[in-house]
């Protein structure tokens, strides 16, 4: 008969690609997986892996026992889900993962009052990003996850997961005082009135694609003066001078003086949202602390 432990290292190995990433994933040694896998392949009676250069590949019978594999590990956590709702309490470990804007702008005021409401469950906080979250959440290493993508370029949820939209993240443009900006009649900073300015951008990506593509479909005259991804050296750069510069709400941290936060005519926003299995909807820690994150996210919109 297959076991799980079996069936969770062959999974392992297969989404890693080596022994030695599903050993260090798994918390085991390389010996071990190596052992769960010799006698997964003697209960099948047929090669799972073979290799190819320093990686294993999965035959036909890995696949199906992958297959398998899964449908284990989501019978298990139904069936914990299960069991905890019947004595609806919340406790007991669950990992909460968050992109690192998420952390400061939202988990950081979430847990306090998880800590004092439910003095049994067991937290941990890991800082992913949205991509590596999804990873974790579906390969059962996190439960919970809040992770963002941008309005206009989604991400896909791959099969199994749950997702929860919270809103959307504005993003405002930040910059000193002294650039004399103003407000069009919309209330807001038209980008079509910035020509000749300098920035702080974005490392390519979703978000400096946006930024550039707006400035060439407005033919403007612009020059990347600085590339940072965290809000606060960003901040740091704007304020040194370096040209004006995008960032979203969330997480953001208090604009020092001299500095200005200004809206902008139809910003590019994030989505922001909570991930879990499907297996897990019924789980009461899982229930509780989505509830207070939610609940979080609506006080800073109300």
């Amino acid at each position: 008969m297959f076991s799980p432990e079996q069936l969770v290292s062959l999974k392992a190995v297969v989404e890693e690609g080596t022994v030695l990433a599903a050993a260090d994933r798994l918390g085991l040694t390389a010996s071990a997986v190596s052992q769960q896998l010799s006698r997964l392949q003697q209960e099948a009676g047929q090669p799972v892996l073979v290799r190819r250069g320093r990686n294993v590949v999965p035959t036909d019978a890995a696949e199906v026992l992958v297959r398998l594999a899964t449908q284990v590990e989501q019978l298990d956590e139904a069936a914990r889900a299960e069991l905890e709702h019947l004595t609806s309490d919340v406790s007991g470990p669950l990992v909460l993962s968050s992109f690192a804007t998420g952390v400061v702008g939202l988990l950081s005021q979430a847990l306090p009052g998880l800590l004092q409401t439910y003095p049994l469950l067991r937290l941990t906080v890991r800082e992913l990003a949205p991509e590596a979250s999804l990873g974790a959440v579906r390969r059962g290493e996190v439960d919970l996850a809040l992770v963002h993508d941008w309005t206009d370029h989604h991400m896909t949820f791959p099969g199994g997961l749950t997702p929860t939209e919270l809103g959307h993240d504005v993003v405002d443009l930040i910059a000193r005082e002294d650039h004399g900006l103003r407000l069009s009649r919309s209330g807001a900073v038209d980008l079509a009135d910035l020509d000749g300015r300098e920035w702080v951008d974005d490392s390519p990506g979703v978000f400096s694609e946006w930024l550039l593509s707006a400035l060439h479909q407005r033919s403007l005259d612009y020059r990347i003066a600085a590339t940072a991804d965290s809000f606060p050296s960003k901040i740091a750069l704007v304020a040194a001078g370096f040209g004006i510069g995008l960032i979203p709400r969330l997480g953001r941290p208090p604009l020092p003086d001299g500095l200005v936060s200004l809206p902008v005519r139809n910003p590019p926003t994030r989505r922001i949202m909570l991930v879990h299995r499907d297996s897990s909807v019924r789980r009461p820690a899982v229930v509780a602390v989505g509830r207070e994150i939610r609940r979080i996210w609506s006080d800073q919109e109300g």
